[in-house]
């Protein structure tokens, strides 16, 4: 820059700051006391600047392909793998954050564009701004210790749980809460709920630990020790959908990726986990003797 603009864009800055930023001395030419002070807010407000202008020309360039994915606490990653493996693979500098919450938690932050999509348990209603996907069907299950009188139930009436300590989630607010809301009052059940978990692993463990049974979903781990069995109500199935927001326009990580989770055979990855899920129990049940 010549010596007249740059004249002209310190005056400029002097005016707006309300004073003088040097002495003007020939080559001598100093801070004042108050550019000293202005100084480093204006380093960072220009390195600000840099950053803001390098990464605008990354996302032209599309040199990132970041995706902001909402999980359900109570699905397990695990379903995720095969789809998340093939987009590390496809799309080059692939950036995943992946946030768990319950649905409604979910779906507010992909409504003020905190995610960009999630895979969630379906609610009984939609938000009207959202779309979704079915993927697979999931049945809910009871879990409990080998041994336990359930482990030999081919199914679990909802009547056998009045007898049970049944463990739940210190907030309560997953959809396994949301069943035994409504599994009690249609049995007539009085729970009882002594001990509760923060988390998922919380759960597991007390149930190993022999702290009472716990409601779970026939996909999700079972850790060792646990048995799963099938509750016998007829509607107590839960359903998984992909979702995005409706009319929004999808980045490429997004877009491959919804489209690598509606191409997928979930009714074939649903059958192979409960087969493994089926042999498992098999091999933990003990003989019944005759």
């Amino acid at each position: 820059m010549s010596r007249s603009p740059l004249t002209r864009a310190i005056q400029h800055l002097e005016e707006e700051l309300g004073g003088p930023l040097l002495y003007r001395e020939r080559s001598l030419t100093q801070l004042t006391e108050l550019g000293r002070l202005m100084l480093p807010h204006l380093e960072a407000a220009y390195l600000a600047a840099q950053t803001a202008t390098a990464q605008a020309a990354a996302f032209r360039r599309r040199d990132a392909a970041p995706l902001r994915l909402g999980l359900s606490t109570t699905i397990s990653a695990r379903a995720l793998t095969p789809v998340l493996h093939e987009l590390e693979d496809r799309i080059k500098e692939f950036e995943l954050t992946l946030v768990e919450g319950i649905t409604d938690e979910l779906f507010a932050k992909m409504l003020d564009g905190e995610l960009d999509a999630a895979v969630a348990v379906e609610p009984e209603k939609l938000p009207d701004r959202i779309n979704r996907w079915p993927l697979f069907q999931d049945r809910y299950v009871v879990l409990c210790r080998t041994g336990h009188r359930f482990s030999n139930f081919g199914e679990i009436p909802a009547s056998a749980l009045a007898e049970e300590c049944v463990l739940v989630r210190t907030d309560g607010r997953s959809d396994f809460e949301d069943l035994l809301g409504r599994l009690y009052p249609a049995a007539n059940i009085t729970a009882q709920m002594r001990h509760r978990g923060g988390t998922e692993d919380h759960i597991l463990h007390m149930a190993s630990a022999g702290l009472g049974v716990a409601i779970s979903a026939a996909l999700q781990p079972v850790a060792s020790g646990l048995v799963a069995v099938p509750l016998a109500e007829p509607d107590a199935v839960r359903r998984i959908i992909v979702a995005a927001v409706a009319g929004r326009p999808h980045s490429a990580g997004l877009a491959t990726f919804l489209k690598l989770m509606r191409a997928r055979d979930w009714k074939h990855w649903a059958q192979g986990q409960h087969d493994t899920a089926n042999q498992t129990r098999a091999s933990n049940t003990p003989a019944i003797d005759d």
